[in-house]
């Protein structure tokens, strides 16, 4: 095979810019420089067990190419599963890069990070580099969550922030589960399936400073689950009784048909449906049925087999 389609060929990825981006993105290993060994701080015995907690991190970035741009800020809030904020205060901290990095940001960073101070406050602070940051923030979720991967990575569309922890925050993923939760993925289901409700949604303010859309996120899923996300368990799921699905199938007579399980028809349409059509409902015993032959016509009473009563119905 020619190197220029075999795609394990260094020619290969060298022609192809995206493809070359990804393996970059996702096999290239951070510098061991940059990264410090992190300390196990154990929670204070003091605080209780956080139930299901979660972790809501934002992060600031000179871009969105994950093979190039940095993190330059980032805040992490923590909740538990009811969305109760356990550290008002939380952790903040801008992330230095040097001054060339940020003036080759493209146009809405230069100007957007530029506006919001971000910038002014990256450059006042060069001892906050990416391995004292990460040993901060990894000591800080530490201290309320010392047991690793019990906690979930929370925020709108926190994928992309996990993409860039990957590759600079990789203690802290570590120290996390892998499962998240994106609050931006029940946005987008429901503006499929319920489009009118979501139009009643509080707008966000968009400030995008990490902080700031920490709490958005926060207030956003909780309107989520007030308003959209039911509690409970429907009546017709309630039931400990377990629907019995009937097999016409068999020679069985309609009278013997096994009845499925169920309180009341009302509280249990679907089981209603399952056990019987319409035309059967009523059915209560067989019916006698007509034997021809060529001589005679005589009238038995014996029982329609199921293939039958199916046709007849």
């Amino acid at each position: 095979m020619s190197d220029i389609l075999n795609p394990t060929s260094p020619s290969y990825i060298a022609s192809n810019p995206m493809f070359s981006s990804l393996v970059s993105r996702f096999l290239k290993r951070p510098s061991p420089v940059a990264l410090e060994p992190a300390k196990v701080t154990k929670r204070k015995l003091s605080s209780p067990a956080i139930f299901k907690p979660l972790v809501w991190i934002d992060c600031e970035m000179t871009g969105l190419d994950i093979s190039k741009d940095h993190i330059i800020e980032i805040c992490c809030i923590i909740t538990d599963g009811n969305l109760n904020i356990i550290d008002e205060e939380g952790y903040e901290s801008t992330v230095y890069v040097p001054k060339k990095v940020l003036d080759n940001m493209d146009e809405w960073c230069v100007s957007h990070h530029g506006e919001s101070g971000l910038t002014a406050k990256i450059l006042a602070n060069p001892q906050q580099t990416l391995a004292k940051v990460q040993q901060e923030l990894l000591e800080y979720i530490q201290s309320y969550i010392s047991e690793p991967r019990t906690s979930l990575l929370a925020g709108n569309s926190i994928h992309m922030d996990k993409f860039f922890m990957m590759k600079e925050f990789p203690q802290v993923i570590d120290h996390l589960h892998y499962r998240l939760v994106d609050v931006s993925s029940i946005m987008e289901i429901g503006y499929r399936h319920n489009p009118a409700l979501m139009k009643k949604c509080p707008k966000k303010k968009a400030a995008h400073t990490a902080r700031s859309d920490i709490m958005e996120s926060i207030a956003q899923l909780k309107w989520y689950r007030d308003n959209y996300l039911r509690e409970g368990i429907p009546d017709h799921l309630n039931s400990s009784a377990q629907p019995t699905i009937v097999d016409h199938s068999t020679s069985e007579s309609p009278a013997k048909k096994p009845k499925i399980a169920s309180k009341t028809e009302e509280d249990h349409e679907v089981a209603i449906k399952l056990e019987a059509s319409p035309t059967d409902s009523h059915v209560k015993e067989a019916e006698p049925s007509i034997v021809f032959n060529p001589d005679t016509v005589k009238q038995t009473s014996t029982p329609a087999n199921a293939e039958d009563s199916i046709k007849t119905a």
